[in-house]
């Protein structure tokens, strides 16, 4: 026993004190070099002290009526003080720790937190198919936000919470749908993760309407021209599964697919299509593969038989999957977040919105053409070749006849 405790003893550790010494006088104070403001707070600089008994750097200070202490390790030399509402200037304390616990007598910091998030993100609320929509841009940092949208749905009284949104995308559209088509009272604004909030946006709109469009009249066009041959030649992976409402199926083309491929859906009615929204295959090829990334969305209502691209044939959308966190820069897909895990398997949808190459999205059509034009696997490469794989689509929008 005796031998160990000499071993260790004379071991010297860089991790940690083996032994706390609890008489030793607390650690000298950090030197501040320089403090670099940002959006709602400040990243202090700070000159490490030579001090054997030094366990790290502590941060205190009074945030929306809060006592809020940060702590830093030993082995880094800024700390990170944020959360502020406003750019009114704050004083921090700073103070060394020692490993006995001991600390420095305060150091007095001065801050001037530029502009918080909450105050320089702009977002505005616009009627939507099925409800209203929160457009939300410049997040440039990237801070989690909670969207509250409120609404009157009773009529002649006070706003109240409908949703909340968490995000933190750059820039992002919110829809919260499900609403009646009738001129109602809303509101919205935003919090971030310390409770400081947005001045409220309100204004008085009417949902569009729209519905889920049916599906039992849908089959598989086949014309000429289209490509739908499946993976393995299975039936198990057939076109029809787009439609058939069973989450363990999906449709997948052939490995040597290519690449622009597209496949024609035969609506068995007239419709308006007012947006789509898109399932992968559960639990696989997240942001990835044979996933398409960009597609075209074209309407007929009188397709010519021959399959041909003529001008029977009317662009209603172009689009591509929508990543919260945003892609990386060239080919790379970048960091998956959970918002971004939650937006592939639950929230995936696309808008038809008029565009320049695409003036009348909501074209009443019969027949309805998906374009892919490139998968995960494809895209911003030369290959002309590919797998498609898609879980399942729904449609809505308005029935015309």
């Amino acid at each position: 026993m005796l031998v160990v405790f000499l071993i260790l003893g004379a071991c010297d550790s860089d991790d940690e004190n083996l032994f706390v010494d609890l008489n030793k006088d607390a650690p000298e104070v950090v030197s501040v070099l320089e403090v670099v403001n940002i959006p709602g707070g400040a990243i202090i600089n700070y000159e490490i002290p030579d001090d054997e008994n030094l366990l790290g750097v502590k941060a205190s200070y009074t945030r929306n009526n809060e006592l809020v202490e940060v702590k830093a390790s030993k082995y880094v030399d800024t700390i990170r003080v944020e959360g502020f509402g406003d750019t009114a200037s704050q004083e921090i304390e700073l103070r060394s720790i020692g490993y006995n616990g001991k600390e420095s007598s305060p150091i007095l910091v001065d801050i001037d937190p530029l502009l918080p998030p909450v105050k320089t993100v702009r977002f505005e609320l616009e009627s939507g198919f099925g409800g209203v929509v929160v457009d939300l841009k410049e997040n440039t940092t990237n801070s989690a936000l909670a969207v509250i949208v409120l609404a009157d749905t009773i009529g002649d009284s006070p706003l109240e919470e409908i949703h909340t949104f968490y995000t933190q995308a750059t820039e992002i559209k919110l829809a919260r749908r499900g609403l009646k088509p009738v001129n109602t009272n809303f509101g919205v604004f935003i919090r971030d993760r310390w409770g400081n909030v947005s001045d409220t946006l309100y204004a008085s709109l009417t949902p569009i309407q729209e519905i889920e469009l049916p599906k039992s009249d849908f089959r598989n066009a086949a014309l000429p021209t289209d490509y739908f041959e499946t993976a393995e030649g299975s039936s198990n992976y057939r076109l029809e599964n787009l439609w058939s409402g069973d989450n363990s199926s999906f449709y997948a083309s052939s490995h040597s697919g290519p690449i622009p491929q597209w496949f024609t859906i035969d609506l068995g009615r007239k419709m308006s299509i007012s947006r789509i929204q898109k399932w992968p295959r559960d639990e696989y090829e997240l942001y990835s593969s044979t996933a398409p990334r960009t597609f075209e969305v074209w309407g007929s209502d009188d397709p010519n038989p021959d399959g041909s691209w003529d001008e029977s044939w009317e662009l209603l959308g172009e689009f591509e999957q929508f990543k919260p966190s945003g892609y990386g820069e060239g080919l790379a897909v970048g960091p998956i977040t959970d918002e971004d895990i939650d937006y592939w398997y639950n929230r995936t949808e696309f808008e038809f919105i008029p565009t320049e190459n695409a003036p009348n999205p909501h074209k009443p059509v019969t027949h309805l053409r998906f374009k892919i034009t490139s998968t995960f696997k494809t895209y911003g490469t030369e290959d002309k070749m590919s797998q498609v794989i898609i879980g399942e689509l729904t449609f809505w929008g308005q029935l015309v006849d």
